[in-house]
């Protein structure tokens, strides 16, 4: 027979525990409360504040599984809590969960309003995910409920940064560091903004101040690592830069690995999409002959800028939207759910091929509506749908929006995949292979052969635009694209890196774009020619086919 013993606790005695864990906290002594927390856990008191401290201590030791289960229990025992549905929503998004990670904070937004730390969150989940706006309106929601928040102002510096915002960027910073003087955000953009101007002892300086990366948070640890990596490339010690976008990218890929590193990941799915693709008849890829006009929401014309991410359609873009008859889009996956509906399965496909007009009328409203819930207003304006990976997709267009023109931005191979490695982007399952060089150009294989099946395929009126051509000849290039669109040139588009800065660009090109015409994009992968090695026989036939010279 089993002896089951229960161990009734004392009520008082466990509250008078908490309170004196709650005392450690007020008087941050964290180390403490974190040390008391775990025996009290373990003694078998179950508390969300307790479970919240021990769920740090789990992350603090990269034991993130373990943090998130003690944070979930925390939430079960009280959903209300603020101080638990904040950090639960700071690990899910340092876990790739973004989605999940914006629903809780804004629902702890509504729960308390004034809580500032919930508001810092989710514009933290907002930056990484790009919405830049959303993103700054939260940082200043908590500034505006603690004016001493450092790393909301921090953020905010970074945010200005972006825009090449020097004056703004430097208040903000300066702020921050008043409060903290390590705050890692702030001085990462101050930082960045020295390379730009290329004071580089003063970059070495406020880096320095950072101390050892590997106590930063892995976001800010990254961001850090970036500029320390563009500060020695200014200073042409490749192999040390090398080694810091290495560096940051390898730890990335080791957290982000669980999630995208199947299988049956993106590079499988363009395997799938070209095995079909080039197989099936013209016919099937074409939409029906009766398919009747698109009214576009009023919109004039539409284009699709596609291409590879670091071709240069954030440029493209910046400058068509400085035309007053253009109305751009940045970054946004308008097609989205098309491709939920068509391109991912065999009866999808199937389907997308014998699509009825009833459905390619359904498809097309719930694309404008899309494009109008963000924030585009197409009206009498040609509008230019910018998505580099929409390239993937355009058997879409091809069925849904055949009048539509293809822009397809091409750069060098080599630049393309070396600035995709030194950049950073907000993670899924395409990015998630830019961190290795070997996988980037396999990815970017992928995508070009895809490139040259659906131009023979689909029909489409089709330019493609080389950054290198429309750096040599920017007013020439833009006049042919303007014609191929159906504007004039407009000489206001030769202003648009001062037009660019009141825009909130959500792509790493934000500062090169502000700059205007950057002509030192243009081969940078020759510093780092050794490193690509294993990127080089994968990209030659594109470096051949595309014009470029082997050297």
């Amino acid at each position: 027979m089993v002896d089951i013993r229960v161990v009734r606790r004392d009520p008082v005695e466990d509250g008078r525990i908490i309170q004196n864990i709650a005392a450690a906290v007020q008087n941050r002594q964290l180390e403490l409360a974190i040390d008391l927390a775990r025996k009290a856990l373990d003694s078998g008191i179950l508390n969300p504040m307790l479970l919240n401290l021990r769920s740090y201590w789990h992350s603090q030791q990269g034991r993130d599984a373990e943090a998130l289960s003690d944070l979930q229990m925390a939430m079960s025992l009280d959903p209300r809590d603020v101080f638990v549905r904040n950090a639960l929503g700071v690990i899910l998004g340092r876990r790739g969960n973004w989605d999940e990670a914006r629903d809780i904070l804004a629902k702890t937004i509504e729960i308390a309003s004034d809580f500032a730390p919930a508001h810092f969150s989710l514009g933290w989940v907002y930056e990484f995910t790009g919405e830049l706006k959303q993103a700054r309106h939260c940082f200043e929601q908590a500034v505006t409920l603690d004016p001493g928040f450092a790393d909301a102002l921090g953020h905010l510096a970074s945010l200005a940064y972006r825009r090449a915002d020097w004056a703004v960027m430097q208040e903000l910073a300066d702020r921050a560091l008043a409060v903290d003087p390590r705050q890692p955000v702030a001085l990462t953009a101050l930082a960045g903004a020295a390379v730009a101007r290329h004071d580089l002892g003063a970059a070495e300086e406020l880096l320095s101040r950072l101390g050892d990366f590997s106590r930063l948070q892995p976001t800010e640890a990254a961001l850090a690592e970036t500029v320390l990596g563009d500060l020695r490339d200014a200073q042409g010690k490749y192999g040390e830069a090398f080694a810091a976008y290495n560096r940051r990218n390898r730890a990335k890929f080791l957290q982000a690995a669980p999630t995208y590193r199947a299988e049956n990941g993106i590079l499988f799915y363009i395997h799938w999409l070209a095995d079909y693709f080039g197989a099936v008849s013209d016919d099937r890829a074409r939409p029906p002959d009766d398919l009747p006009g698109d009214p576009r929401d009023g919109a004039a014309g539409h284009v699709f800028l596609v291409g590879f991410p670091r071709s240069g359609t954030t440029l493209l873009e910046n400058v068509l939207a400085s035309h007053p008859r253009i109305c751009a889009l940045d970054e946004r996956d308008t097609l989205g759910e098309a491709a939920r509906a068509f391109l991912v399965d065999a009866a999808g496909r199937d389907r997308l091929a014998k699509i009825s007009t009833a459905e390619i009328t359904k498809q097309r409203k719930i694309y404008w509506s899309r494009v109008n819930a963000f924030g585009a207003a197409v009206a009498g304006k040609i509008f230019v749908d910018k998505y580099p990976l929409s390239s993937i997709k355009l058997p879409l267009v091809a069925k849904l929006f055949p009048d539509a023109k293809i822009l397809f931005a091409l750069r060098d191979p080599r630049d393309v995949i070396w600035s995709c490695f030194r950049r950073v982007f907000s993670m899924n399952s395409s990015m998630f292979e830019l961190l290795d060089l070997e996988r980037g150009a396999r990815l970017y294989d992928g995508v070009m052969g895809l490139r040259v099946l659906y131009r023979q395929k689909l029909g489409l009126a089709w330019r493609d635009q080389k950054y290198e051509t429309l750096i040599a000849d920017f007013e020439g290039e833009m006049r042919d694209t303007c014609d191929f669109i159906g504007v004039a040139w407009d000489a206001q588009m030769a202003d648009f890196a001062e037009l660019a800065k009141a825009r909130l660009i959500k792509t790493p090109s934000s500062i090169q774009v502000t700059r205007g015409l950057y002509r030192e994009g243009a081969g940078q992968w020759r510093a780092y020619a050794q490193y690509l090695a294993p990127a080089m026989a994968i990209l030659k036939p594109w470096i051949a086919q595309f014009g470029y010279p082997e050297d």
